[in-house]
C-alpha cells in the first residue's frame, strides 16, 4: 500500500470527521468570498445607478447666473459629436391641500415639501434621459413628480399643487438696489401630469452622486421661463428692448461614451471650448455702452456692479490696447442737506466716486469750476454741481450733510450720515459734470420719467421729493450731483460683489469709437472665456464630466468588502477555531491508528505529512464548494442591505455582482487560513510517544505542581483585574476621574467604564481558569441530579485549555455583540443640551429661497410678511424663539447617508452670533472656545492663506478622509481654487455632511450666495442659563414648526425636529450595529458548536470512565444529564461573563436618555445561542450513552 492509497482510504473511512471539517471550510470560504462579492456588488450597483440616473447625459453645466438659451444651439450647431439640452435648475417648495368631495364637509391640512429640485426641461432632455421610453415630457402647466415627492405630498395625477420658486434678480438682493422689499418668490399653480416610477432613471436624475432618491419635479421649460420672466421678448413699440430667452443649465450628451475620468475630462474641455466660442457679453450680463457725444464707451453690468474679476480683465485689456480708462462707483444718497438748515436739502440723488486725475482732460473731463479747487482732495472732501449747491444753499468751503442707507447682515437698511467738506462747485450744462455715463442703466429707475415712477428698491419718502428734484431728474436723469474720490466711495459703499459700477474707456489715439469698442469687446470676451478665466469659474460657466465623476465616485466612501469582513469577524474566527477543533478531534479519534503507523516504521514527519495531505484535500474541496456557498451568502447579504439593513445603504437598487477575481481571492484566503489552522492542530502529534498513541493518549500530561502554579497565576491576574475595576468605578463616583473629553469625543468616564468592562471580562475568564486548575481530588457531594450536576462541573476541568478557549470565544463574542447593541442611540428622545449633538436647539430648517431678514425681530418678521398682531399665541412663541441663521453653499451630500465618494460638501457660513454662542459637542478639539477657531488666520506650507473650518467627525473621517490639521482643496487637489484647514470636529452633530466657516470668509469665497438658507431654532430662555425648565413643551415645539412652515411657505421653508435629523444620520450607524449584531450572533452560534465539539472530545477521552460508570449502575439518562451540565456550565459562564462585562463597559451610555438598547432582540439572540449550544451538545450526549461497556473496558 502506497501513500496515495492510504490517504484515499483514510478519507473514505473517516468521512464523518472529514465532513465536519469540510463544512467548517465551506462556512469560512462563504463568509470571506461573500464579503468580497458584497463589496463588488455595492460598487457595481453604484456605477449602474450612475448610468441610470444620467441616461445619455455626459456633461452638465449649472450656473447661478442666467445666459441665453440660444447658447445651447450655437455651441454645438456644427458639431455632430455632441448634442445639448437647455434647462433651468433651481430649488423650490411645494404645497398641496386636498380638496373635499362635493358633499363632504371637511378641511384638509396643507402638506408641504421643501428643498425640491425643480427642473425646467424640454423634449431634448427627456430624450437624453431615455425617459420617452417610459414617460412623456411635461407640457403646458403640467408638472411631473418623482414618486418620492408624490408620496410626501400624498398627491395623485390630475390634482393641482402649488410650486413656490425664487424669482431671479439681476441685481443681488442684499444690495441697496436689489429690491429687498419686492416679492422674492413666484407662486405657480400646476397640475400633476405624471408620477415617475422609481425604476425610471429620470426619477433619480441628479447632478451630484447620491444613491438616495432625490426630490425631483419637472416643469416645461417655456412655462417656467414665462413665470420667472426669463422668456424671450421681441422688440415692440411699447417695449423697444428685445431680450432672448434665458436658462442657467445645459446637459450635453456625447456620441462616444467614456467612463475614464481622464478621457471624460478631455471631452469636457472640448465641450467647454465649444461653449466659449458661443458666449457673448450678454451671457455674462455685461454690455459695452457707447457715448459718442463724449467719445468713450463704458463697460457696465446688468447687476449694477462689476465684480472684481471682470473689472480686472477690463483694466488689463484697456491697458493692452493703450486706451484711457476711468473707473466709477456710484451710490444712491437719500438726501443732501445743509448742516444748519434742515429746509435746504435735495432728495434721492446720485453721488459718484471717481479718480479726479482721470478727469483732467477729454473725454472724461475736464470739470469746469464755478467755485473752489480740485487740488489735493482728502477723504472727507466732496465736489458738488451748481444745481445741488443752489438746493442746499452752500458753496466751496462749507460743510455738507450726506445721508445714505447701508445694507445690514439681515437685509436691514440703517441710515448712515456723514459730513463732507465742499471743495468745489462745478458748472453743469455742457460740461463733463453733466455726463449721464457716470451711472449705469438700471431698469425701473434710470429709464423712467419721474422719481415717483421708480421701482422703489426700498421704502422711499416721496413726500419730501421737491419740485427741484423732479426738474433735475427730467433734465439730467441719474447724472451725479456730487463727486468724491474713488477711494472714499469704495471705503463707504463697495461690497463683496465688487468695487466699481462701471469702467469708462476712451479709444486710443487715432482710433474711431466704434472700432475701439469692437476691438475692446473682442479681446475682452476672449479673455473672459479663456480656460482659466476667474470670471468663468465664479459664474460656474463650465461643463463638468458629471457621468465620469459619478462613475469614479462609485468606488464609495466605505469599502463594503472590508466592512463585511469586520461584521463577519467572529463568524470567520469561529469557523477557523471550529475547523481546528474538528480536525484535532479527528486526530484524537485516530490516535491509536497514528500510533500504529509510527509503530510499523513511519517517521513522525511522514505521519504528519499524510495527515496534512488529507487535510489539504478536504480544505480544497471545501473551498471549491464554499465558493458556491459564497454566492448564496452574498445574495443574502445584498438582500439584507435592500430590506433589513436598508438604513445603511439607502437604496433598493442593488444587485449581486460576481467576479472571478473576488471568488479566487476569497477561495485562496479561506484555504490558507484553514490550512494554517490544520497545521497548528497537527502540532499535538509532535513529541508524543508511540506507546501513548497506541493507548489513545493524545495530550502530554501536566504535573500537579505545574497545574497549581498555573492556577495561582490565574487567580492573581483575576484579582488584579477586579481591584482595578473597583478603583476605576470609585474614581468616577468620587469625581477623581473627570468627565472631560479623553479622545475621539469619548469622555474619561466612558473610557474608565470600558476599561472596567474589559477588566471584568478578563477577570471572569481567569477565575474560571483558576477554578479549573484547582484541586478536584475530593469526593463529589450530593445526590440525585444535584450530585450528577456537580460531577459534570468537575469534568469541565479535565481539559482546562479546551474549556477556557471555548468559553473565551463565547464570552468575547458576547461582549462585543452586547456592547455593540448597547451602543445604539435614538436622538429623537433626547432633550436639548448645549454640549450635545443638538446644541440645545429643537428644530433644524432649510429654505429653498434665501431669507435676508432676521427672524428674531419684529421688523425682520414683518419684512417676511409674518405679521403676528392678530395672533397673540404666535407672537408669544416668536418672542421666546431663537433662530440662528447660516449662509449656505449647496454641495454634495458628504454625510454617512451617502455611500458615494464626495468631493465638494455643503459649506455653511457661521454668523458672529453663533460663534459667540458656542454649544455643541466637539471631538479631539481641546480649546476653550472651539467656534472661535473659525476667526483665526492660517497659512499652508507655502505661505498661502487657508480658511479655517469645522466639520462633523463622521463627515471628515468617513466621507472626506480628513482629520484635524489637514487641508481640503476646493474643488480638487490637482487644481485648487482655495484650501480649507480643519481646525476642529463636532461629535455626532446635526452638521453632518457640511463644513463650517466664518460668514466673513464665506462671503469672500461665495459672494453670489445671498442671505441665509439653513437655520437652527431653539428657546432663547434656554440659551441664557441652559436649564431644563426653559424648554418648549411638545405642543409648543410642534406649533413652532407649523407656524414657520405656514408663514414662510413661499420661501420653501422646511422645518424638521433636530432629533429626527440626528436619528436619520444615526440610522446608518445603528444599522451597521444591527448588522454586526446579526452576523456576530451567527459567529456566536458557530462558537457554541465549537463548544459542543469540545464536549465530544471530552466524552471520547473518557470513554473508559463512562463505560465503568455504566457498569457500576449509572443509567444513560444520568450520563446524559452529566454531559449536559458540563456543557451548560461552560456555555452559561461565557454568555453571562460577556453580557455583564459589556453592560458595565457601556454603563455611561446606558444612563443617557438617548440610549436605545434592543433588549428584546439582544436577549433573543443570547437565548437562541444557549438553545443551539445545548442542542449541539446532544452529539456528545449521544456518544456518551452509546459507549459500548465490554469492549471499552477490555481495551483498557
Amino acid at each position: 500500500m502506497n501513500s496515495k492509497t492510504l490517504i484515499l482510504r483514510s478519507l473514505t473511512y473517516y468521512w464523518r470527521t472529514h465532513l465536519a471539517v469540510l463544512l467548517g471550510v465551506i462556512a469560512g470560504t462563504a463568509v470571506i468570498a461573500g464579503a468580497l462579492i458584497v463589496g463588488d456588488s455595492v460598487r457595481d450597483s453604484l456605477r449602474q445607478m450612475t448610468l441610470e440616473r444620467l441616461g445619455r447625459v455626459d456633461h452638465t453645466l449649472s450656473s447661478h447666473r442666467f445666459f441665453r438659451q440660444a447658447v445651447a444651439d450655437d455651441a454645438f450647431a456644427d458639431d455632430e459629436t455632441y448634442s445639448a439640452a437647455p434647462a433651468l435648475v433651481m430649488f423650490g417648495g411645494l404645497e398641496y391641500q386636498k380638496q373635499p368631495a362635493e358633499h363632504e364637509d371637511a378641511t384638509y391640512p396643507t402638506v408641504r415639501v421643501g428643498k425640491v429640485n425643480v427642473y425646467g426641461v424640454d423634449d431634448n432632455f427627456w430624450s437624453m434621459m431615455k425617459a420617452d421610453e417610459g414617460s412623456k415630457a411635461p407640457t403646458a402647466f403640467n408638472i411631473t413628480l418623482s414618486q418620492r415627492v408624490a408620496d410626501q405630498l400624498r398627491v395623485s395625477v390630475g390634482e393641482e399643487i402649488t410650486l413656490w420658486i425664487e424669482i431671479p434678480s439681476s441685481i443681488p438682493r442684499d444690495t441697496l438696489l436689489g429690491g429687498g422689499d419686492d416679492q422674492t418668490s413666484q407662486e405657480i399653480i400646476l397640475t400633476v401630469g405624471e408620477i415617475l416610477r422609481e425604476e425610471l432613471g429620470v426619477a433619480r436624475f441628479a447632478l451630484t452622486p447620491n444613491q438616495q432618491l432625490p426630490l425631483n419635479v419637472y416643469v416645461p421649460l417655456d412655462t417656467l421661463q414665462n413665470e420667472l420672466d426669463l422668456q424671450e421678448i421681441t422688440a415692440s413699440r411699447r417695449n423697444p428692448t428685445a431680450r432672448p430667452a434665458r436658462i442657467n443649465a445645459m446637459m450635453v450628451a456625447a456620441t462616444r461614451q467614456s467612463s475614464l475620468l481622464t478621457e471624460a475630462q478631455r471631452s469636457a474641455d472640448a465641450v467647454n471650448e465649444s461653449l466659449a466660442n458661443a458666449l457673448t457679453l450678454e451671457d455674462f450680463g455685461l454690455r459695452v455702452r457707447k457715448y459718442p457725444e463724449r467719445d468713450y464707451f463704458s463697460l457696465e453690468s446688468e447687476r449694477m456692479i462689476l465684480d472684481n474679476a471682470t473689472a480686472d480683465v477690463g483694466h488689463r485689456v484697456a491697458e493692452e490696447l493703450k486706451m484711457k480708462q476711468s473707473p466709477v462707483l456710484v451710490y444712491l444718497a437719500n438726501y443732501f442737506m445743509h448742516p444748519d438748515n434742515p429746509d435746504a436739502f435735495s432728495m434721492y440723488s446720485i453721488v459718484a466716486g471717481v479718480d479726479f486725475e482721470d478727469l483732467d482732460a477729454s473725454p472724461f473731463g475736464p470739470f469746469e469750476l464755478k467755485d473752489g479747487s480740485l487740488e489735493k482732495l482728502d477723504h472727507d472732501d466732496i465736489v458738488i454741481n451748481e444745481w445741488l449747491a443752489e438746493d442746499v444753499q452752500i458753496g466751496a468751503g462749507d460743510s455738507l450733510k450726506l445721508a445714505f442707507h447701508m445694507v445690514g447682515d439681515h437685509g436691514e437698511l440703517p441710515e448712515e450720515e456723514g459730513y463732507f467738506d465742499v471743495r468745489a462747485v462745478l458748472k453743469l450744462d455742457g460740461t463733463a459734470a453733466a455726463d449721464r455715463g457716470f451711472t449705469p442703466e438700471v431698469q425701473g429707475i434710470t429709464d423712467v420719467d419721474d422719481i415717483g415712477d421708480w421701482d422703489q428698491p426700498f421704502e422711499m419718502d416721496l413726500d419730501r421729493v421737491t419740485d427741484r428734484d423732479d426738474e433735475y431728474w427730467e433734465a439730467y436723469r441719474a447724472t451725479p450731483k456730487a463727486f468724491v474720490s474713488l477711494s472714499t466711495a469704495q471705503s463707504l459703499w463697495s461690497s463683496r460683489y465688487g468695487k466699481l459700477t462701471s469702467l469708462r474707456i476712451a479709444p486710443a489715439d487715432g482710433v474711431a469709437l466704434d472700432e475701439a469698442a469692437q476691438q475692446f469687446e473682442e479681446k475682452f470676451l476672449a479673455q473672459l472665456v479663456a480656460k482659466d478665466s476667474e470670471v468663468m469659474k465664479s459664474m460656474v460657466l463650465q461643463f463638468q464630466p458629471t457621468k465620469a465623476q459619478g462613475l469614479a465616485a462609485a468606488a464609495g466612501t466605505q469599502d463594503f468588502s472590508g466592512l463585511f469582513f469586520g461584521f463577519s469577524f467572529f463568524l470567520i474566527l469561529s469557523a477557523a477555531i471550529l475547523i481546528g477543533l474538528l480536525f484535532r478531534l479527528a486526530i484524537e479519534r485516530r490516535g491509536r491508528s497514528v500510533g500504529l503507523l509510527s509503530a510499523v516504521g513511519l517517521a513522525p514527519t511522514q505521519v504528519r505529512r499524510l495527515m496534512d495531505t488529507e487535510g489539504v484535500i478536504v480544505v480544497l474541496i471545501g473551498g471549491v464548494v464554499g465558493v458556491g456557498a459564497a454566492i448564496a451568502y452574498a445574495s443574502l447579504m445584498v438582500y439584507g442591505l435592500k430590506t433589513w439593513w436598508i438604513g445603511a445603504i439607502g437604496t433598493r437598487f442593488l444587485f449581486v455582482s460576481i467576479t472571478p477575481q473576488s471568488l479566487t481571492i476569497g477561495f485562496c484566503i479561506a484555504v490558507i487560513i484553514a490550512w494554517i489552522v490544520i497545521r497548528l492542530s497537527l502540532r499535538l502529534l509532535r513529541d508524543l510517544p508511540t506507546r501513548g498513541l497506541l493507548a489513545g493518549n493524545t495530550e502530554k500530561p501536566l504535573s500537579e505542581d505545574d497545574q497549581r502554579e498555573r492556577g495561582r497565576r490565574a487567580t492573581k491576574t483575576a484579582t488584579i483585574c477586579t481591584v482595578t475595576s473597583l478603583v476605576l468605578v470609585a474614581g468616577v463616583l468620587m469625581g477623581i476621574i473627570p468627565a472631560t473629553e479623553a479622545f475621539g469625543g469619548f469622555s474619561w468616564h466612558v473610557v474608565a467604564f470600558f476599561l472596567v468592562g474589559i477588566a471584568m471580562l478578563t477577570a471572569s475568564l481567569r477565575f474560571l481558569s483558576a477554578w479549573l486548575d484547582s484541586d478536584h481530588s475530593g469526593a463529589v457531594s450530593g445526590s440525585g441530579l444535584l450530585g450528577i450536576g456537580r460531577l459534570g462541573l468537575r469534568n469541565a476541568s479535565r481539559n482546562r485549555q479546551r474549556s477556557v478557549l471555548s468559553v473565551g470565544l463565547i464570552a468575547s463574542a458576547t461582549f462585543v455583540i452586547v456592547a455593540v447593541a448597547a451602543g445604539r442611540r435614538n436622538p429623537a428622545v433626547e432633550t436639548p443640551q448645549l454640549v450635545s449633538g443638538n446644541g440645545g436647539f429643537i428644530h433644524v430648517a432649510e429654505s429653498s429661497t434665501p431669507l435676508l431678514y432676521d427672524l428674531n425681530t419684529d421688523e425682520g418678521r414683518n419684512k417676511l410678511d409674518w405679521i403676528t398682531d392678530d395672533e397673540p399665541e404666535e407672537a408669544e412663541l416668536a418672542k421666546k424663539m431663537e433662530v440662528i441663521p447660516f449662509a449656505m453653499k449647496p454641495g454634495e451630500n458628504a454625510s454617512c447617508l451617502n455611500i458615494y465618494q464626495t468631493r465638494l460638501p455643503t459649506i455653511l457660513g457661521v454668523t458672529d452670533e453663533m460663534i459667540q454662542r458656542g454649544s455643541f459637542k466637539f471631538a479631539d478639539t481641546r480649546v476653550e472656545r472651539p467656534w472661535a477657531l473659525l476667526t483665526q488666520n492660517h497659512e499652508d506650507e507655502d505661505g498661502a492663506p487657508v480658511i479655517p473650518v469645522l466639520g462633523d467627525m463622521n463627515t471628515l473621517m468617513y466621507s472626506l478622509k480628513k482629520g484635524i490639521g489637514k487641508t481640503i482643496s476646493i474643488p480638487n487637489d490637482e487644481n485648487p481654487d482655495y484650501k480649507l484647514k480643519v481646525m476642529g470636529m463636532f461629535d455626532g452633530s446635526v452638521f453632518q455632511g457640511m463644513l463650517m466657516m466664518s460668514e466673513a470668509n464665506f462671503r469672500k469665497l461665495y459672494p453670489e450666495q445671498v442671505g441665509y438658507q439653513y437655520f437652527l431654532i431653539g428657546d432663547r430662555r434656554f440659551r441664557r442659563d441652559g436649564t431644563a425648565s426653559h424648554h418648549f413643551t411638545p405642543s409648543e415645539t410642534q406649533k413652532i414648526a407649523e407656524v414657520l412652515e405656514t408663514r414662510l411657505g413661499s420661501y420653501g421653508f422646511d422645518v424638521e425636529p433636530i432629533g429626527d435629523r440626528l436619528a436619520d444620520f444615526l440610522a446608518v450607524q445603528n444599522t451597521y450595529l444591527q448588522t454586526f449584531q446579526t452576523l456576530g450572533g451567527l459567529g456566536l452560534l458557530l462558537g457554541t458548536i465549537g463548544l459542543a465539539t469540545v464536549m465530544l472530545r471530552n466524552v471520547l477521552e473518557r470513554r473508559s470512565e463512562l463505560a465503568l460508570m455504566r457498569a457500576i449502575g449509572f443509567g444513560t439518562s444520568k450520563l446524559a444529564v452529566m454531559v449536559m451540565w458540563e456543557n451548560a456550565f461552560l456555555l452559561v459562564w461565557g454568555l453571562v461573563a460577556g453580557t455583564i462585562s459589556a453592560l458595565l463597559a457601556m454603563g455611561p451610555h446606558l444612563l443617557t436618555t438617548g440610549a436605545d438598547v434592543p433588549w428584546l432582540s439582544g436577549g433573543l439572540i443570547l437565548l437562541l445561542v444557549f438553545l443551539v449550544g445545548m442542542v449541539a451538545a446532544l452529539a456528545a450526549v449521544a456518544e456518551a450513552v452509546r459507549t459500548p461497556i465490554v469492549s471499552t473496558l477490555r481495551a483498557q
